[in-house]
């Protein structure tokens, strides 16, 4: 196997200078349209992104934000304030960090406490970008910069008033901080459950350039990030010599598995000089954001660009490399070292629908070793692959959408992993309950014998997540010739059927002795429902969208049903919820009608018209969308970015392409909000797609041609993408109404058409 690291190492266009918004030639690098600020005006009652300003690198293992909040998962927060700058793996605030640590430069009076050591920096000369940070903390008059590689990171600090230089280091959990010549070493064991607690701890290795003149290390009260009963967290500081014109360099290592592994990592990623190590982050995030090149005004390249680079932070690299560049990982699941590769810190539940089918077609040899590592980990763990690795098993979501990425990895063409190890215990998943304890499949038993899970909390989002995900194992079943799990699995993805109600028009709760739980009310959440109700969640049948068509009585009734969804009014009750979520609040605040686009499960809703042959209103809604929900500001998503899946729910449908359904090789058509955009593909392969006349107002295709070939149908396949040519639309103010209406429409499952 080919390590997708070989991805990362290379630099292969234009190097940025850490200063400068544009090159000697003018022209602006791509990592300068990226805003890190995006998304993170956030907070657990309403989310604008409950994103972090991470700088690092694609898929790193250890990322670094600024910050300057005590609340555990919030911890930053855009107001100009910082108190540290924090390694951190965190995937979600609502799953937590683990391993983290704080370092903080300083002069002047020891200042250890958050309180007294929180200093403002100067917003207005900040440059936030992935690959660099540079920020002047205000009360101290010390600019710091920031490079992250894939596990390591550098600063440099400028102490401008030449005082006496300090760093405080500050670890959390069961902690360990030494200091031996120049180096300090540190551990930290905070966690917010996934890993074995005994056996785990993240590693760090901390190198200064000078000597250090004086240090101390104490300890402290826990603070919020600590779980549990836990020793007290470390702090330390370091002091130093000063001058205005020598900035002190700073290089940090981290690793799971020893301070030597650490120390190898530094050697492998940091050698030579702080510009030299930037320069190889900066021409790998140019390259990888000019995978894609839009024909776009300024604002929407800044929105563009800064959800791509969402787009390729989650899952992380797990792994890292011995001295002969060998992958070798500290396994979370049984709390030893293997070799090979490990990924984690993901909900699959989210990035099923949009990052992984994005990385499949952007960076197909990462998405391999990505599969890779999950089957590394289900051979480690229980046999099940993970479902939200961070950075082991976590109890957390639904369903086993595992499935679908290895299904839509497989049906695209990609085999760079254990296939064979994948679907045996994807099969396993399906046919047997799982260990106690596990949220996969829950409730299996009952859904075996009964054909759905029956009245529980998560019961109807359950039956139809298990419908699909039973689907998407007989495609792998299929292609792999094992006919007879395939046509059983197949069957069993119809069960989505019994838990549909004629009577109120919804996928509804039912008991054990198939009656149904009442009452029954329509705007209710929670309960059955996975943060949704009726209106949101009942669409979920990606897979046979004919078969739900015609249990709503056809077309025309199920084009009227999907127009009232948009036309209501964002109602919710509290439901099994008892309470508001953020999730009901974003609903009314994007004001989408019933149609959450601030959530997953309404991610595929405007693509139900296309799916049924009325594409014009999915264009209508997917080029609202895009344009009044996405922003490179601060509250620049409508709801939790979730590990890359809205930044590219933007990306594909502003492009004009959409995923409706993994594990299919067909891409539902919809209105591109861009002139011209050119995928740069494998084996310097372009798929450019044009938009003639496309205008705030002309947002509906009039026609679109593939290679010159004008089109009827509302898909396209992968093949058509990765083999490179051109899309074509030509746009218009007014919708084409004459186009399908039950013609050819892409797979689903009543109709038996493989692709």
């Amino acid at each position: 196997m080919r390590f997708a690291e070989s991805i990362i190492v290379i630099a292969c266009c234009a190097l940025v200078r850490p200063a400068l918004a544009e090159s000697e030639t003018g022209r602006r690098e791509l990592v300068d349209y990226v805003n890190l600020l995006q998304g993170t005006a956030s907070s657990p009652g309403k989310s604008n992104g409950n994103t972090l300003p991470l700088v690092g690198m694609p898929w790193g293992m250890v990322n670094w934000s600024v910050q300057n909040d005590t609340k555990r998962g919030w911890f930053f927060k855009p107001n100009g304030k910082c108190f540290g700058f924090r390694a951190t793996h965190q995937p979600s605030p609502w799953i937590g960090d683990y391993g983290q640590f704080v370092v903080m430069p300083q002069s002047g009076e020891l200042r250890l406490k958050i309180p007294d050591r929180v200093t403002d920096y100067d917003t207005t000369s900040a440059i936030e970008r992935p690959d660099y940070l540079k920020l002047l903390l205000k009360d101290d008059t010390i600019t710091t910069e920031l490079t992250g590689t894939e596990r390591c990171g550098i600063f440099r600090f400028t102490y401008h008033n030449g005082n006496a230089g300090r760093l405080i280091l500050e670890s959390f959990g069961e902690s360990e901080i030494k200091i031996e010549g120049r180096t300090v070493y540190g551990i930290s064991r905070a966690n917010s459950g996934g890993v074995p607690q005994k056996e785990f701890a993240s590693y760090f290795v901390i190198q200064f350039d000078r000597d250090i003149t004086r240090s101390a290390i104490v300890a402290q009260e826990a603070s919020p990030d600590r779980v549990g009963d836990k020793p007290k967290d470390v702090q330390a500081y370091v002091e130093f010599t000063t001058v205005p014109t020598e900035p002190v360099i700073v290089k940090v290592g981290s690793s799971f598995i020893s301070w030597e592994q650490a120390e190898q990592n530094l050697r492998a990623e940091t050698t030579g000089s702080f510009d030299n190590t930037h320069d190889r982050v900066a021409g790998v995030w140019n390259a990888n954001l000019g995978k894609i090149e839009i024909t776009a005004t300024e604002d929407q390249k800044r929105t563009f660009y800064s959800c791509l680079y969402r787009a390729q932070m989650f899952p992380h690299r797990l792994y890292e490399l011995d001295g002969a560049g060998m992958p070798i990982h500290f396994s979370p699941y049984d709390g030893k070292i293997h070799e090979g590769v490990l990924y984690g810190d993901i909900g699959i539940w989210d990035g099923f629908r949009t990052t992984f089918p994005l990385i499949t077609i952007l960076y197909p040899e990462q998405l391999n070793e990505i599969l890779q590592g999950f089957v590394n980990a289900a051979t480690e763990g229980d046999g099940t692959l993970p479902e939200w690795p961070s950075p082991g098993y976590r109890k957390c979501m639904i369903g086993q959408h595992c499935a679908a990425i290895f299904a839509d990895a497989l049906v695209k063409g990609h085999k760079n992993y254990d296939v064979d190890k994948a679907y045996a215990s994807l099969r396993k998943s399906a046919f047997e309950p799982p260990a106690k304890g596990m949220l996969v499949r829950d409730g299996m038993a009952d859904y075996l014998k009964l054909g759905y899970a029956p009245s529980a909390k998560h019961s109807v989002s359950a039956t139809l997540d298990y419908a699909y995900d039973d689907w998407c194992v007989s495609r792998m079943a299929m292609l792999l010739n094992h006919h007879e799990d395939a046509a059983t699995l197949l069957a069993r993805s119809q069960n989505y059927r019994r838990i549909w109600d004629p009577t109120v028009g919804f996928m509804r709760d039912k008991k054990t002795d198939g009656t149904w739980v009442e009452p029954f009310d329509e705007f209710a959440w929670g309960g059955p429902y996975v943060e949704s109700g009726p209106w949101q969640a009942s669409w979920f049948v990606p897979h046979d969208t004919v078969g739900l068509t015609r249990l709503l009585g056809g077309t025309r009734p199920f084009a009227a049903k999907l127009d009232r969804l948009f036309s209501l009014p964002p109602t919710y009750h509290l439901g099994g919820y008892k309470r508001v979520i953020q999730e009901m609040v974003g609903m009314e605040a994007i004001n989408f009608g019933q149609c959450n686009l601030n959530n997953q499960p309404s991610f595929g809703i405007p693509y139900l018209y296309a799916a049924m042959g009325l594409p014009w209103k999915t264009q209508y809604w997917t080029r609202r969308a895009s344009a009044e929900l996405f922003n490179s500001g601060t509250k620049g998503f409508p709801g939790d970015e979730d590990n890359g899946s809205m930044a590219s729910w933007y990306i594909l449908s502003s492009l004009g392409f959409y995923p409706f359904c993994p594990g299919t090789a067909e891409y539902l058509v919809t209105s591109p909000a861009f002139t011209q955009a050119t995928i740069h593909l494998a084996g310097n392969k372009k798929f450019v797609i044009t938009a003639s006349a496309n205008s705030d107002k002309n947002v509906y295709i009039q026609k679109h041609l593939l290679n010159g070939h004008t089109e009827t149908k509302t898909w396209i396949s992968h093949l058509d993408i990765i083999l490179g040519g051109e899309l074509r639309f030509e746009m218009g103010p007014d919708p084409k109404t004459d186009r399908l209406d039950g013609g050819d429409l892409p797979y689903s499952a009543s109709k038996g058409r493989e692709t």
